[in-house]
């Protein structure tokens, strides 16, 4: 058994009362031992009429009970039991013949289902999970009851004020902040992030992360105390500390916001049981009228892309132009996507012995009316950033494959990591190959080595496909140390030397040597190898001396929507 869910079932659930019910003494003896190892509170009932008696004497956090029962039967129980309590949190157990009394039940809100023979370890993950679920509810409504005390012996107009109060932490919410700043008074305020939040939640559970949420939250309630400040929630892991008054020095606020972050920062965490968690903190700190929520998270993001603790949005660079490039790339991405607009031009790569292969490259084709091809540069990486790559890719090596189809020659496709981490792309791919019989047409291109997150990945991409005789490639190679290292590990068929080392190789002798090395390196390896970015007559001249086996560049050819 997992003894590390076990730790965790056990801090979570000494605070959650069980009620198990089962008739049949040999399995009810087996898993109530556990049960009370688990939890600081078990009750054991051997029927449905008998649990039923108990849970209106004292309603349970969690129940666990058997389907098949004399008296009264687990559908029976679990339906009067949540006409009691709707919340309530069931755990049906059942053989596997029972499967349609199981689903029966599924609307009117159980839980969870165990089938027997029990698996102890399935058992425990539903636990696990039930328990965090049960846990993060009691804290939910902790924090609501505290709210509504604090709250509670004002006037009428309190009860405007608890519309903009968050439930877990008590403190004003995002409505409420926008409310205060709807005005032309300029004011300060500093955005607190708690750095990397979302790895409690994954790491440990929501409930640890709503606890720390309500820990930090207190901790800046006090600090706003003592600074003149009005705190907020204003999302997930977000808090603003909005200054009272406005001060006649920034100063003041530096020594604020470094404050905040010496205090957040040395404290460590007790949470649910785990012991010293660390947090690590980042502000953006801003001035304005109205757009002060904005200016804040633009320090926000300006902070954390530079590796600082803090920034002033009065110090950040304007961006105003590249906020505008990125609107205008997006909207072009999507009508391309829209309108099928991305189409695969096909650049010449000359081999030694004269044959002819095609690299398929990106364009975006105009579709006002005029014949214009916008280049990857002006909107790859934008696309990769706002979620578009998937489907330009999709299209552009689908469009590629239909033009093989009416064409005769070797293609040469390029696939990034997100290319060869897509099933439903690797297996339309794989099943249209087969369909045309194309493998020994294709070459598949890896692009982005520096870049590659898993290894096994890209073996299982290249192992999968050249079994079908696809040939593989690396490409940009020499750019960095770690592609040299790939060679060994994925045994491609051809290298690319990097563009930017052959565009150098006449005027800088290191450059020279580098081209001249990875010829040599690639042969001795049995591995063809190709110059891209063939620029003039001086340069062919001088890589056929160093017997390069494929050339690729405007002097060999332009890329065209034809061949």
């Amino acid at each position: 058994m997992d003894l590390n869910l076990i730790k965790q079932i056990r801090v979570l659930g000494s605070s959650v009362s069980v009620l198990y019910v089962e008739d049949e003494k040999s399995i009810r003896d087996q898993i109530s031992k556990m049960m009370k190892q688990l939890f600081d509170s078990v009750d054991i009932a051997i029927n449905g009429f008998d649990a039923l008696e108990m849970y209106k004497q004292n309603q349970y956090d969690l129940v666990i009970t058997d389907l098949k029962m004399p008296q009264m039967d687990g559908v029976e129980l679990c339906k009067k039991i949540i006409q009691i309590n709707k919340e309530q949190q069931i755990i049906l157990i059942s053989a596997h013949k029972e499967i349609d009394e199981l689903l029966k039940l599924i609307n009117i809100g159980i839980s969870g289902f165990l089938l027997k023979p029990i698996d102890m370890n399935i058992m425990l993950e539903k636990l696990y999970s039930t328990v965090k679920n049960i846990y993060a509810n009691k804290m939910m409504k902790y924090h609501y009851e505290e709210m509504k005390k604090q709250l509670s012996g004002n006037t009428a107009t309190s009860v405007d004020e608890f519309h903009n109060i968050d439930a877990l932490t008590s403190l004003f919410n995002r409505q409420y902040f926008i409310e205060c700043i709807n005005n032309d008074i300029e004011k300060y305020a500093i955005l607190v992030n708690i750095n990397d939040f979302k790895l409690i939640n994954d790491y440990y559970s929501f409930a640890h992360g709503n606890h720390l949420l309500y820990q930090v939250a207190n901790i800046l309630k006090d600090e706003a105390q003592h600074c003149g400040y009005e705190v907020f929630r204003v999302s997930n892991d977000d808090f603003v500390l909005l200054k009272k008054e406005f001060p006649n020095d920034c100063e003041v606020i530096e020594e604020d916001a470094k404050n905040i972050c010496k205090v957040l920062e040395k404290k460590r965490f007790n949470i649910i049981g785990v012991d010293d968690i660390h947090v690590g903190i980042t502000l953006g700190i801003a001035k304005s009228q109205n757009r002060l929520l904005e200016c804040l998270h633009q320090a926000l993001n300006y902070a954390k892309k530079h590796g600082v603790k803090y920034a002033f949005y009065k110090d950040i660079p304007d961006n105003t132009k590249d906020v505008k490039n990125i609107i205008e790339v997006k909207k072009m991405l999507q009508n391309s996507i829209e309108n099928s607009s991305i189409v695969p031009v096909f650049q010449p790569i000359i081999m030694k012995n004269n044959n002819i292969k095609y690299e398929v490259l990106m364009r975006i084709k105009n579709t006002d009316g005029e014949n214009k091809l916008t280049a990857p540069g002006l909107f790859l990486d934008i696309a990769k950033r706002h979620s578009y790559y998937n489907e330009i890719s999709q299209m552009l090596i689908f469009k590629a494959i239909d033009f093989m189809l009416e064409n005769e020659g070797v293609f040469s496709l390029n696939f990034s990591y997100a290319d060869m981490s897509n099933s439903d792309l690797m297996n339309r791919l794989e099943e249209t190959i087969l369909m045309h019989n194309i493998g020994e047409r294709l070459i598949f291109e890896i692009v982005e080595t520096e870049q590659l997150d898993n290894i096994d990945i890209v073996n299982a991409f290249i192992n999968r496909f050249r079994v079908h005789g696809i040939k593989i490639a690396i490409d940009d190679f020499g750019s960095g140390y770690s592609n040299f290292a790939y060679v060994f590990t994925l045994n491609p068929d051809y290298i690319k030397i990097d563009g930017s080392l052959i565009s150098q190789m006449l005027e800088d002798k290191k450059m020279h040597v580098l081209v001249e090395t990875i010829i040599e390196f690639g042969h001795k390896l049995g591995v063809e190898v190709i110059a891209e970015h063939v620029s003039s007559q001086e340069i062919h001249d001088t890589l056929v001396k160093l017997n390069i086996d494929a050339m690729q560049g405007y002097f060999i050819g332009y890329p065209n929507e034809c061949i």
